[in-house]
Formats: C-alpha cells, sequence, structure tokens
C-alpha cells in the first residue's frame, strides 16, 4: 500500500511541475511574442513616418504655397506630396530613386497621345516645357544641342495655385536623326492637343537634374500661373508629325500613323 501512495504523490507532484512549466512557458513566451510584434509594429510606423527633411525643404521650396495649409503629419505630408504634385513616396523618405516617376516616350511616341489625353481630361492647362542647354543654338550640326521635355499644369490647394511637373527622362540629342524626329513628334502631339508648347533654356547641371527628375529648374517654379510666359526660343516652328531617317527603331510611327492617333484622340493633327 505504502508504494500506491508513493506513486500519487509522484504523480501529483509531476503533474504539478509540468503546470509550473506550462505558465512559465506561457508567460515568458507571451511577453516575447508581443514584445517582437511591439517592435515591427514599431518599426513600421517609424518607417511610414520618418521623412528626409531636406528633400521634404524641397517640397515646400517648389510648392510656394502658404506653410500654415500643409499637414504637419509625415504620413500625411507623404500623401498629400503624392497626390498633389506626383512625388514620390521612397524619394521623401530618403531612398535611392528620383523625385517623379519614371517617363519616357522612347520609340514610343504613341504613348504620349496616350498621357496627353489622359493629363487633360484632370489639367485642361496643361503645357509642354521644352528646355535646352543655354547659350546652346538646337541645330543637328551643333554636338552640345539636346531638349529635355517636360510637362506642367497649374494645380489648386486651399485657394492658392501653383505648379505640377512631369519630367520626360529622355535626353533627346538633336545630332541623333531617330531622337530628334521623335522629339519633334511629341512636340506636334503636344500642339495638336491644344497645349501650350514653351521653349526655355537652362545651365547644363539644371538641365541634367531636370532629365534625371530631381529637380524642377526655378523659372518653370516660378511661372505665372495664368498662362503668361517669356520663352527664350520657339520650339513650335521644329515641331512635325514625323519623317523617316535612318536608324529609326522598328517601333517608330511614320507622320500617317502619328496623325491618325492623333485623330483618334479627337485632335486636328
Amino acid at each position: 500500500m505504502q508504494w500506491i501512495a508513493y506513486a500519487v504523490w509522484g504523480s501529483l507532484a509531476l503533474c504539478l511541475l509540468a503546470a509550473i512549466v506550462s505558465c512559465l512557458y506561457y508567460h515568458f513566451g507571451n511577453k516575447k511574442t508581443q514584445q517582437v510584434e511591439s517592435e515591427m509594429i514599431n518599426e513600421k510606423i517609424t518607417t511610414v513616418l520618418t521623412l528626409d527633411s531636406q528633400r521634404w525643404r524641397t517640397v515646400l521650396s517648389q510648392s510656394q504655397l502658404n506653410a500654415e495649409h500643409i499637414p504637419t503629419a509625415a504620413e500625411q505630408q507623404l500623401v498629400w506630396a503624392n497626390e498633389l504634385f506626383g512625388v514620390q513616396h521612397g524619394w521623401l523618405k530618403g531612398e535611392d530613386e528620383p523625385m517623379y516617376p519614371y517617363l519616357s516616350f522612347h520609340n514610343d511616341v504613341g504613348a504620349s497621345v496616350d498621357f496627353i489625353q489622359r493629363q487633360l481630361q484632370r489639367y485642361p492647362a496643361l503645357r509642354l516645357y521644352a528646355v535646352k542647354p543655354e547659350g546652346i543654338e538646337i541645330d543637328e550640326i551643333v554636338y552640345e544641342a539636346s531638349v529635355v521635355l517636360c510637362f506642367a499644369a497649374p494645380v489648386t490647394f486651399q485657394g492658392e495655385t501653383t505648379w505640377r511637373f512631369w519630367p520626360v527622362n529622355v535626353f533627346w540629342e538633336w545630332g541623333y536623326p531617330p531622337e530628334r524626329v521623335q522629339c519633334c513628334q511629341i512636340l506636334h502631339v503636344a500642339l495638336s492637343a491644344g497645349c501650350q508648347v514653351i521653349g526655355v533654356e537652362v545651365d547644363i547641371n539644371n538641365l541634367y537634374d531636370l532629365l534625371e527628375g530631381k529637380k524642377i529648374p526655378q523659372l518653370m517654379i516660378d511661372a505665372p500661373t495664368d498662362g503668361a510666359f517669356a520663352a527664350s526660343w520657339q520650339p513650335n516652328q521644329l515641331a512635325h508629325a514625323g519623317v523617316a531617317v535612318s536608324g529609326q527603331s522598328g517601333t517608330a510611327l511614320s507622320a500617317e500613323q502619328l496623325t491618325e492617333k492623333i485623330q483618334q484622340a479627337g485632335w486636328g493633327g
């Protein structure tokens, strides 16, 4: 009988020990899980809410808006800058990407028709800047001759009007016939759509910043939103629907093809 009592008490002791171990495991394991989850949440919040202060100042400078109407919370600033100006989230958070989304009509001029048509639905006063290096004549025999295109449209926030920009990330070299023709075709598309086309010239460093979507030239930021602008050169005379040149890719549009696409968009062509 005595051994039965020992067995019973031994079993009870083992059960008690198992219960204690289980409680301790649950307590510390659950605490560790909560700690990990808390760290993950905090890390996520920190990632979302941390903006690059210098880049945020660039956005404010380019916006030229009254600061008291601009959101103060970082998460709201991120959304505000993207929705109003198209500024990329990653760039504003300090990541290695351009300020504006990549945009290119290289070997795809037809896409410019779709882009302009889409933007005009929301921004009727869409314009196109043709930006060239300062002091350089746009001529195919001039080595440095090149053009960078950038669309712009007035936007309104809290009763104030400023500019939104869409840099085209292509360096149109005038001495290279296929690129020259494509640039002229895009100018033609913009004019056919009723967009104002404006020629400006900037320092070569500013031109590269625009090309890479890093920064907008100050004279374009300062442009009056009532439509008046003192152009420094006239790109309109370069616009045409297209000509055949050597070196063109298989995706190049002929004058007839581009004219048809323009007419399908409801413009004159």
